[in-house]
């Protein structure tokens, strides 16, 4: 557990910083609150949780053997994690023709097949819900326009 909390924190840190870095490439608006200042924000946060997750690994296995040993990597979870990454390119590159509906359920349920779930309904249900969660808080309460399917 506490190397793993050591692994999933560095994880999460290099991803936050890939995230505040892409939002460079947002425009520059001045009519409202910007594009970039939401994901700088969550970026942000992510990057100070994760360091607290990586200092509580180090200080949990200082405390238990001592010292701190190596670091063994679960390889399994490494090419899920890769298998992930590639999905979610490849979805941002499909999203503008197929759309949030469509590209977003499968989206989900290709992230929930490769952590390993198996039962069909908890995919579908999970994949449907969280799209429509997702949605509503974007285009409905956010109004922020999404992705259409090409032919609509």
């Amino acid at each position: 557990m506490i190397k793993n909390e050591i692994i999933y924190g560095t994880l999460f840190l290099l991803i936050s910083i890939l995230f505040f870095a892409l939002t460079f490439q947002f425009p520059d608006i001045t009519i409202a609150l910007s594009p970039k200042v939401f994901p700088r924000f969550v970026s942000s946060c992510l990057f100070i949780l994760s360091l607290a997750l990586i200092f509580q690994g180090i200080k949990k296995q200082i405390q238990e053997k001592g010292e701190l040993k190596k670091l063994e990597i679960n390889k399994v979870f490494i090419i899920r994690f890769i298998l992930l990454f590639v999905f979610a390119v490849i979805y941002m590159n499909i999203l503008e023709f197929l759309g949030y509906v469509i590209a977003t359920p499968l989206f989900i349920a290709i992230s929930l097949i490769i952590f390993n779930e198996k039962r069909w309904y908890i995919i579908v249900l999970i994949s449907i819900l969280t799209t429509l969660v997702l949605y509503a808080i974007f285009r409905i309460v956010f109004r922020v326009p999404l992705p259409r399917f090409i032919f609509w």
